[in-house]
């Protein structure tokens, strides 16, 4: 029996914020941290106003953005197979040890089984897409739940390079029986090995770059001109687009700015959160091709996703 799992519908997605905002320059001694993180770039220039905050456990912000899925697809707890949840690698050592049951027990999900995907930093989730799609290979899976995560419990901890990190979780269902929002058509994580210690350059980052871009659109039978929307992650605004640019990304197909400026840069839940403004905003369109990507210290990862709404 040959399985297609090219055509996996993707779709309901919902995000959960964190419900306390605040402003960066709120954060005690920002001005020299972010100094010193970023290298004496302008703030300012980064785009961002203000950022989300979690003040309950992390686990709650979960179930909620999987309840919302799940209730926007007409799905109930029984329907789903597997759950798989993408955490960048300081949020995963912050994770309760029983995390994964409390997820599960919350839900009603008595015959789910839990995944996590990490170690990619903010590049986690766009691999957890695709392992959730290639659960799909098992004939008697139909539902498969999705969930990008990242939080920071200490404010002082949210200055990093060229980034302000706020909390954020986002869920969305695979089904075999829909056709969603979207489709993954390919996708592609490449590393970066001056990156992972530390010695990455603008060429080291635009090499891991091409080759990543290139691998996934070679996949998918796509030209880059093809593309209609990039979902990009919210880092700093000049550097977002000055990659973009050296790698043939024209920056006005960008989206990310609006809820940089709102949220921050949610680690590895950037893109999904871009995906779902962008369609509230303009809408995803059947037959158009999205690239969603996302980069790291050491990494750099994308996806083609295919709109599948009539």
């Amino acid at each position: 029996m040959i399985l297609d799992l090219e055509n996996i519908g993707i779709g309901s997605f919902a995000c959960a914020f964190g419900d306390l905002e605040n402003k960066p320059e709120n954060i005690p001694d920002f001005d020299s941290l972010w100094e010193t993180a970023s290298f004496g770039t302008d703030f300012a220039e980064m785009g961002c106003t203000t950022y989300r905050k979690m003040s309950g456990p992390v686990q709650e912000y979960v179930v909620d953005a999987v309840r919302r899925t799940l209730r926007g697809a007409g799905a109930g707890a029984t329907d789903i197979d597997h759950l798989v949840i993408a955490t960048s690698d300081p949020a995963l050592a912050l994770l309760p040890p029983d995390f994964a049951e409390q997820v599960l027990i919350a839900l009603g999900l008595d015959d789910c089984v839990p995944h996590l995907v990490s170690y990619q930093r903010c590049c986690s989730s766009l691999t957890a897409l695709r392992h959730s799609r290639d659960l799909f290979a098992d004939p008697d899976v139909t539902h498969v739940v999705m969930v990008a995560l990242d939080f920071v419990p200490d404010d002082r901890d949210r200055v990093r390079p060229y980034a302000l990190f706020g909390d954020a979780a986002v869920s969305c269902l695979l089904t075999r029986h829909d056709p969603g929002l979207v489709r993954l058509s390919s996708s592609a994580v490449k590393v970066d090995p001056d990156g992972l210690r530390g010695r990455d350059t603008f060429v080291s980052r635009k090499a891991v770059a091409d080759r990543t871009l290139s691998a996934a659109l070679r996949a998918g039978g796509r030209q880059l001109p093809q593309v209609t929307k990039v979902f990009a992650a919210n880092l700093y605004k000049p550097l977002t687009l000055f990659n973009a640019s050296s790698v043939g990304l024209p920056p006005d197909r960008l989206h990310f700015a609006d809820t940089l400026s709102a949220y921050g840069h949610c680690g590895n839940a950037d893109w999904m959160i871009n995906l779902v403004d962008y369609h509230e905003r303009v809408g995803i369109r059947g037959g158009q091709t999205y690239l969603a990507q996302s980069l790291a210290p050491g990494f750099y990862a994308c996806l083609l996703l295919e709109g599948t709404a009539p």
